[in-house]
């Protein structure tokens, strides 16, 4: 689904290479565009949290898998639609959607591609309730494992990403192995050699620290948390523990929403404003959506300095 408005320049960006990557898959997708300006569909944008145009969304089996907001490349899209494609096929054969989003080992498999899918998998969602089925993460294991083990066909710059897409099934396991997560990490970081790091080995790292955050501040019950911070709104810890278990259900915009009341004008000290802001940037630097990240710190900025 398509919400977008006529008046929307980045919305009128994306509509053309959107419509092009549904045709080429229809009939195994349909888009479905909702102009947001329309009066009945204000209680659906409130329900979904949807306050930037355009925010596309992923319907499959019934259920919403997946979302993007902005004008996005092309390519991009194309990863969002055949992930939503697997997801589909995967109900339909009985599997899981992990499972299905993972590729098989194969030896003529080009790494980067390999790699790719298996970086897509792994880093879904956010993190807390995301445990995968055993099978799911052995499957992507052993794809990352040929990757990293192969002579040939896989750089530094691939395998520090594999790297860290094994960092996230540690984190990611039952129960999560944080030490060994870092510990592929540093693996990862060990082959950058003349060449920029990869975001992904950042992103895990700051993934890691949440996953030691929320443990700290009480888990993922964010509804006790909801209700703690509603009952005392000004006190900066129930809201990081809330902006964590919100965080750790799966809403990493709405973390950072709540996480942002606690940098504005009057909600504390200047000292309480400065571990607000230490918290946004953590939330923030554990997103794999760059776009909505920077937005995000340009939201932190206005706010910082009003």
């Amino acid at each position: 689904m398509d919400f977008y408005a006529d008046w929307c320049g980045p919305c009128k960006t994306l509509a053309p290479a959107l419509e092009r990557v549904v045709r080429a898959r229809f009939p195994k997708c349909e888009l479905v565009k909702l102009n947001a300006d329309a009066p009945a569909l204000a209680p659906v944008m409130e329900q979904l949290r949807i306050s930037s145009l355009p925010t596309v969304m992923g319907l499959s089996r019934g259920r919403f898998v997946d979302q993007f907001k902005g004008s996005v490349p092309e390519e991009a899209v194309a990863r969002f639609v055949d992930a939503l494609i697997a997801d589909l096929e995967a109900g339909r054969a009985g599997g899981d959607e992990a499972a299905a989003a993972a590729p098989s080992v194969d030896a003529d498999a080009d790494a980067e591609m390999v790699t790719r899918r298996a970086i897509e998998a792994a880093f879904a969602g956010t993190i807390g309730a995301l445990e995968m089925e055993d099978d799911a993460r052995d499957r992507l294991a052993a794809s990352l494992a040929a990757v990293l083990n192969a002579k040939e066909g896989a750089g530094p710059e691939v395998k520090s990403r594999a790297f860290a897409a094994s960092a996230m099934l540690a984190l990611r396991g039952r129960p999560a192995d944080a030490d060994g997560a870092k510990e592929l990490i540093a693996a990862g970081r060990k082959l950058v050699n003349g060449f920029a790091e990869p975001r992904e080995l950042s992103v895990a790292e700051a993934r890691v620290a949440l996953a030691r955050e929320i443990d700290a501040a009480g888990g993922a019950d964010a509804a006790a948390a909801r209700s703690a911070h509603e009952a005392s709104p000004k006190d900066f810890e129930r809201l990081r523990a809330f902006a964590l278990a919100t965080y750790a259900n799966g809403n990493a915009e709405h973390a950072c929403e709540i996480a942002l009341r606690s940098v504005k004008p009057g909600f504390g000290t200047q000292e309480v404003r400065e571990e607000g802001k230490k918290l946004v940037v953590a939330l923030l630097s554990a997103f794999t959506e760059a776009d909505v990240a920077e937005a995000m710190r340009k939201r932190l900025s206005n706010l910082w300095f009003l």
